[in-house]
């Protein structure tokens, strides 16, 4: 009983094996598949300060990248696009 339970192991194991790497064999190579859209959505929007509505627009206007400035209760929440 032990050895009949070993060899269907080992038969099992080995046609996993084999299917494993069939499969992977037949996946694309990285080179092949392209480019791809992740990269543009790899950062995200982060809020860096309340201020007044005059300083967070001259700070959104300074800023390098893309930023913008929304209503925050009485102030004005800056928000800057972080990669």
């Amino acid at each position: 009983m032990r050895v009949r339970l070993l060899l269907t192991g080992i038969a099992l194991g080995s046609t996993m094996l084999v299917g494993g790497t069939a499969v992977a064999q037949a996946a694309p190579a990285p080179s092949e598949i392209g480019p791809t859209s992740t990269a543009e959505a790899a950062g995200y929007w982060h809020k860096d300060g309340v201020y007044s509505e005059s300083t967070c627009y001259s700070l959104a206007a300074s800023y390098a990248g893309p930023a913008y400035c929304t209503p925050y209760g009485s102030k004005w929440a800056l928000y800057i696009w972080v990669e």
